[in-house]
């Protein structure tokens, strides 16, 4: 499998279709206060809700990219298993939404289409110990120590960037940041994804068009594939643009948690995978993803203390929801024409997939 030095070479990333025009943020930089970094990452955040975050040059970011490298080697022998095998994992019940999820389980669109990709999610909780160890492929459990580093490494990237999107709101220290402790119980989660090539006779949207519930959002691709719709754009076909991985860089994401603590000042936009542009469309799609949440119980409203964000409108109140419903709702909402297909295959109770 390619590694992240190899971007764009096997093959090469197509020049002939759409291409978003995302921010490019240094990690380097941002870490040491850079105020036009910083305000580089606070306009892509309130503009597009969409960046790339060159990790290289950064010691953290470095151990991120090598130990992504690793994961996606883990991902091909997890994939390897038979589907029976892997089925023994599924998520649904207590699983909630970790776990396996297999090809054709989810839809793409309100006629029913299948997606078209695999996908395994492994709680924060679970690593770091604070609920029950969910059982896992052997795979997934002798790789324990590489996913919680991962995952925790990913999540202080995330309060980095956090921390200065608090700056920018004039919130007072911590606002956001106090909203995501590692030890309280939370969505976070690392997830391996895998798209196989499609038939060139019949290639198509593999993942539904979505924004991601949670707060933010680090993606690790080296194919392309990832269609982002811009902010303000009318979902048309015409309008996808692709998100073209860099050599060294994750792909940062906000959620529509930070919408909805900003009053909508902050941006979550829609996006989607579909087959990668190209040459590239005749190779295996591997992703990883890390996604970041508030704890369980903290809610889903605006938040008050920062001058920068607009008011609610007059007369408007606001529900007192935690994260965690909000993240049921959410996923209930879109969900809710997978259920039975999901309960045909699995044959129990369907629990609805996150993100």
């Amino acid at each position: 499998m390619p590694h992240f030095t190899e971007f764009n070479t096997k093959p090469p990333f197509p020049e002939d279709v759409p291409i978003a025009k995302l921010g490019f943020i240094s990690l380097p930089q941002l870490r040491d206060g850079d105020q036009a970094e910083s305000r580089a990452l606070f306009d892509a955040c309130k503009n597009d809700g969409f960046f790339l975050l060159d990790l290289r040059g950064d010691e953290q970011g470095e151990k991120i990219l090598h130990d992504a490298g690793r994961l996606f080697d883990v991902g091909e022998t997890l994939f390897d298993l038979s589907y029976d095998a892997k089925m023994e994992f599924v998520m649904g019940g207590a699983r909630s939404v970790f776990g396996y999820k297999g090809v054709g389980l989810s839809k793409v669109d309100s006629e029913g289409t299948p997606d078209r990709c695999e996908f395994y999610g492994i709680s924060k909780d679970d690593l770091i110990g604070l609920s029950t160890h969910l059982p896992a492929p052997s795979i997934i459990n002798d790789q324990r120590e590489l996913f919680r580093t991962f995952l925790t490494n990913n999540y202080e990237l995330e309060l980095l960037i956090i921390s200065h999107l608090e700056e920018h709101l004039h919130f007072p220290p911590s606002t956001l940041t106090s909203l995501h402790p590692l030890d309280r119980l939370s969505g976070d989660q690392v997830r391996i994804l895998k798209y196989n090539p499609q038939p060139h006779h019949d290639r198509r949207t593999s993942l539904v068009p979505h924004t991601d519930f949670g707060s933010v959002t680090s993606l690790f691709n080296i194919l392309g594939g990832l269609q982002v719709l811009p902010i303000g754009h009318a979902n048309l076909e015409q309008n996808w643009q692709y998100v073209q991985p860099q050599t060294g860089c994750a792909i940062i994401n906000l959620g529509d948690s930070m919408v909805k603590w900003t009053n909508g000042h902050l941006k979550s936009a829609m996006h989607r995978v579909t087959y990668a542009p190209g040459k590239q469309a005749d190779a295996t799609r591997w992703s990883l993803a890390y996604f970041g949440h508030a704890h369980h119980r903290s809610l889903m409203k605006r938040l008050e203390g920062g001058d920068v964000i607009p008011p609610l409108e007059e007369g408007a109140v606001e529900e007192e929801l935690t994260v965690e419903d909000w993240l049921y709702s959410r996923s209930t909402s879109y969900k809710q024409k997978d259920m039975k297909e999901f309960e045909r295959v699995v044959g129990k109770k369907a629990v609805p997939v996150v993100e």
